[in-house]
């Protein structure tokens, strides 16, 4: 298994196509490209500027939405200089602060539109240095040289989606991130040719691993959405060889095309060569649809913690309810399976975490003592195919003793076709709700009314209303 870092793979692509246009953002009615060169030599600037503000080996944040700049100054952080931490752009000040404290970050890097934000933030936290995405250096100025971060130290902590508690810090390197890269090459052979239509957010690893860093190693063009409620149109433009989202963005296709008798080969631009799909539970008869019409459609399944990747689906296979088949580098074993043999879904391999940032208790939890994850996934194998059957149950153990089993306060919400997903979690003694929604609603209403529903105890206290940013507008 080849071991990759992000400075290997910038020379490498220098020395065979340089001028090779790599990273593309939209201007007006058209997409520009900038060439591999230039792309590296402005991470490498970067790297030195942000060591000469005194950088080097800290905590930073990255806080913005999906761009060229965005991507140069995560890679620059990552291969360079410290830990690139990625928070989601759609996070308020409260969400944003606890984060900062939480991993003690020297610096954040923000887009114009959290510029807001980020000057309150200032305020709790004066000493916290601020600097605008705008400011980075850019590709005019000479290339300069600058020493490499060893790829088996930590260059990434991305929050994970916490079912029972918040949300814990995961702690990545380079090595663990692109230990994947040559078993996702066994099933999509990508290459200097491709375009990916880049849309989901980049602050997560299925966007940030497999849609930008594995784009590294062959120079695959990457083309930045401008705007969600735009993806159909550039689309359309763009006319993408490898494409990745999520079930409810294949579910809209779905229904667009059902109702307007389109193709959803047309709708997707009429060259992908590589759809992929993971998230999510993905209906088997929406799949089945897209394959239909020759799409190679590739299901699969991961986590922060596995970085990103467990399994892939190999390429034109006629399957609709399996997430894949389990990577080549990877071991999975199924926990105390019962007798249809579905049980917990252990892995255990080089792309699996380093730990919970500041966390041993969480981590010792999260690993049996031989190395096995717990991911916390029921599921049963076939061979290598993996069959993903929903999440283990987890419990609530309250001080006064009384349980509480988030599925069944999760599943009151069903009534709410405003929200998309829901979270229930315990903090600080009190029973906690998340609320994801694509649009604005009345959650304080939603939450009374099922509070209605609830003994006591089991009340929902605390709640937040989140923006879904991947529910996008596709008509």
């Amino acid at each position: 298994m080849a071991a990759y870092g992000i400075d290997a793979l910038l020379e490498n692509g220098i020395l065979h196509f340089p001028e090779h246009p790599y990273i593309f953002e939209r201007s007006g009615d058209a997409f520009e490209g900038v060439a591999f060169a230039s792309f590296a030599g402005d991470v490498r600037n970067t790297a030195v500027w942000l060591k000469e503000k005194g950088l080097e080996d800290t905590n930073i944040m990255l806080y913005g939405a999906n761009s060229y700049a965005y991507l140069v100054a995560d890679s620059s952080i990552m291969g360079y200089v410290g830990v690139s931490c990625t928070i989601s752009k759609e996070w308020k000040l409260a969400d944003v602060l606890r984060a900062a404290e939480i991993l003690h970050i020297s610096a954040i890097l923000y887009d114009a539109e959290h510029e807001d934000t980020v000057e309150q933030l200032q305020k709790v936290l004066p000493e916290l240095l601020c600097i605008s995405l705008n400011e980075l250096p850019k590709s005019k100025e000479p290339e300069q040289h600058v020493s490499p971060k060893p790829i088996d130290s930590c260059c990434k902590i991305i929050f994970s989606s916490g079912t029972t508690g918040k949300p814990k810090a995961v702690m990545l390197s380079q090595k663990q991130m692109f230990a994947n890269l040559d078993s996702l090459l066994l099933r999509t052979p990508f290459t200097i040719e491709d375009r990916d239509y880049l849309f989901l957010p980049l602050s997560h690893t299925y966007s940030s691993i497999c849609n930008f860093l594995y784009s590294l190693c062959v120079g695959m063009q990457i083309y930045l959405c401008s705007d969600t409620g735009k993806i159909m149109e550039e689309l359309q433009m763009v006319r993408p060889t490898v494409f990745c989202a999520v079930p409810l963005i294949y579910e809209r296709i779905y229904e667009a095309c059902v109702s307007n008798h389109l193709s959803p080969v047309s709708m997707l631009g009429g060259a992908v060569r590589f759809l992929f799909c993971g998230g999510a539970y993905f209906q088997p008869k929406i799949r089945k649809y897209l394959k239909g019409y020759g799409l190679n459609l590739l299901e699969a399944y991961g986590l922060t913690e596995t970085s990103s990747i467990i399994s892939v689906e190999y390429t034109d296979t006629e399957e609709y309810e399996s997430v894949g088949t389990v990577m080549e580098n990877q071991e999975v074993m199924i926990l105390d399976p019962d007798e249809n043999g579905i049980g917990e879904i252990m892995v255990r391999g080089e792309n699996l975490f380093s730990s919970y940032y500041q966390n041993p208790s969480a981590t010792k939890e999260a690993f049996t003592k031989d190395g096995w994850f717990h991911t916390g996934d029921l599921g049963y194998l076939d061979g290598r195919k993996l069959y993903l059957k929903g999440r283990k149950r987890k419990m609530i153990l309250l001080s006064n003793g009384e349980n509480i089993f988030p599925d069944e306060i999760e599943a009151k919400f069903a009534d709410y076709p405003q929200l998309s997903k829901v979270k229930i979690y315990a903090y600080e003694g009190s029973i906690c709700a998340e609320l994801y929604t694509a649009q604005p609603c009345d959650g304080a209403a939603i939450v009374e009314e099922v509070n209605r529903l609830l003994p006591h105890y089991a009340k929902i206290r605390k709640f937040e209303c989140i923006r879904d940013s991947i529910s996008v507008r596709l008509k």
